[in-house]
């Protein structure tokens, strides 16, 4: 793992960011990070404005993932999230009306599909927030548990009938990418619960942290 200040970039997001390179023949790639930072920069500058602190960026093979040390609200804590994608789409728009189409779709691509109602994107954390600002805070993690599950296994089962008709296996990779990143979150939430009860340390602990996903 190489790490810069407060960035952290692992072997897979490298093995990664060599594999698109390798299939990259038209030079998207590029743009795509472009695409990427910007989405990251609209949630660093809405926890800033709310008063947080990127505490650590962690870029992995699962993608971008940003801590922040601090306690947010429900409502700012869900602009927070809205603010990565907010930005694509304004990019988007910006360079649709230059005539920048390619780098118009890839942001709103990438704005889409970080809405989707995944626990690892910001659509999972959006969902969160407005079930607990409705007063159903714990059930919002239940809810997002088998949303998580019955996506993975959608687009799975799409990516696998895709690609017995000679598609790629890019939306089984997807639905796999999904389940993983979903159990790795549920098994961070199980041990924080663990240790705020105090069942490994035998004492009470703070364990509150924030993280929003690209």
């Amino acid at each position: 793992m190489l790490r810069w200040g407060r960035v952290e970039v692992t072997g897979g997001f490298l093995l990664l960011m060599a594999w698109l390179n390798y299939c990259d023949t038209q030079g998207l790639l590029p743009l795509g990070v472009c695409a990427a930072v910007a989405h990251e920069a609209g949630h660093w500058l809405a926890i800033r404005l709310w008063g947080g602190r990127m505490g650590r960026l962690r870029l992995s093979a699962v993608g971008a993932q940003m801590q922040m040390v601090g306690i947010l609200s429900y409502p700012a804590e869900l602009c927070c999230a809205l603010a990565g994608p907010a930005v694509n789409f304004l990019l988007g728009y910006g360079a649709a009306r230059l005539g920048w189409l390619v780098f118009a779709g890839m942001n709103l691509a990438l704005g889409m599909f970080n809405l989707l109602p995944i626990g690892a994107l910001d659509g999972g954390r959006v969902l969160r927030c407005v079930l607990a600002i409705a007063g159903r805070p714990d059930s919002a993690m239940q809810v997002q548990m088998w949303l998580d599950r019955v996506l993975a296994m959608l687009l799975s089962a799409l990516g696998i009938t895709i690609a017995g008709k000679g598609g790629g296996l890019m939306l089984s990779m997807i639905g796999g990418w999904v389940l993983l990143s979903s159990l790795k979150i549920w098994a961070e939430k199980w041990r924080k619960k663990v240790l705020s009860r105090g069942l490994i340390t035998g004492k009470m602990v703070c364990t509150d942290t924030y993280r929003l996903d690209a």
